[in-house]
C-alpha cells in the first residue's frame, strides 16, 4: 500500500471530526475549513513519523492545535485582530456543577446558542472541553495533545463545563427555563 493510500485509509475517516474541532477553535466555517486543510497537509507530510498503532484522531488533533497556535501567533505578529474572548481561565469556577446531565441541558438550546457560549470560553478551556466531551478522547490523550498534566485537563474540563453552563443559564432564562433548567 502506498503512503497516499495508507494515509487515506487511516487519517481521512477523521476529516469530519477534525472539522468539528476546527470549528470549535475558530468559530466560523471558512477558517475551520482552512485549518482542516492545513492540518491534513501537515499530517500527510509527517505521516511517516506517525506510529501506526497509536490513536490517529489524537495525533491529528495535536497537529491541528499546533497549527491553530501558529495561526494565532502569526495574527499577533501581523497585527490582525483576533476575536475577543473572555478569559475565564484565571477566574475561580463558580457554582461547580455535576455535568452528568449535560446532554439533557444542552438539548434545550440551539446549536447557535451553544456555539456562541463556547466561544466565550478561553481557547484552552474550549479545546479541552471539545476534546473530552465531543471527541470523547481520554484525559491522558488530551493531556498529550495539549502538552499539560492530566490534573490540568481535569481542572480545565471542570471549569469549562461550569462556565459553559453558567453562560447558557442566561439563554435558559430568556427561554423560560427557571434557573436554567426545567
Amino acid at each position: 500500500m502506498t503512503d497516499k493510500h495508507e494515509f487515506e485509509s487511516i487519517a481521512m475517516p477523521y476529516m469530519g471530526a477534525m472539522y468539528k474541532f476546527a470549528y470549535a477553535l475558530c468559530g466560523n466555517s471558512d477558517n475551520a475549513q482552512d485549518l482542516v486543510q492545513d492540518t491534513f497537509l501537515k499530517a500527510f507530510e509527517k505521516f511517516k513519523s506517525f506510529d501506526k498503532g497509536s490513536n490517529c484522531r489524537a495525533w491529528l488533533a495535536a497537529i491541528m492545535r499546533n497549527k491553530w497556535i501558529d495561526q494565532l501567533r502569526h495574527n499577533q505578529v501581523t497585527g490582525q485582530i483576533l476575536p475577543l474572548e473572555h478569559d475565564i481561565a484565571a477566574k475561580p469556577a463558580q457554582n461547580e456543577t455535576e455535568w452528568s446531565d449535560c446532554r439533557d441541558f444542552l438539548e434545550k438550546f440551539s446549536d447557535e446558542q451553544v456555539i456562541k457560549a463556547l466561544l466565550t470560553l478561553g481557547e484552552e478551556q474550549r479545546t479541552t472541553l471539545f476534546l473530552i466531551d465531543v471527541e470523547q478522547l481520554s484525559q491522558d490523550d488530551v493531556a498529550k495533545i495539549m502538552d499539560v498534566a492530566v490534573g490540568t485537563v481535569k481542572s480545565r474540563t471542570s471549569r469549562a463545563r461550569s462556565a459553559l453552563k453558567n453562560e447558557l443559564i442566561g439563554y435558559a432564562k430568556e427561554m423560560g427555563y427557571a434557573g436554567g433548567e426545567k
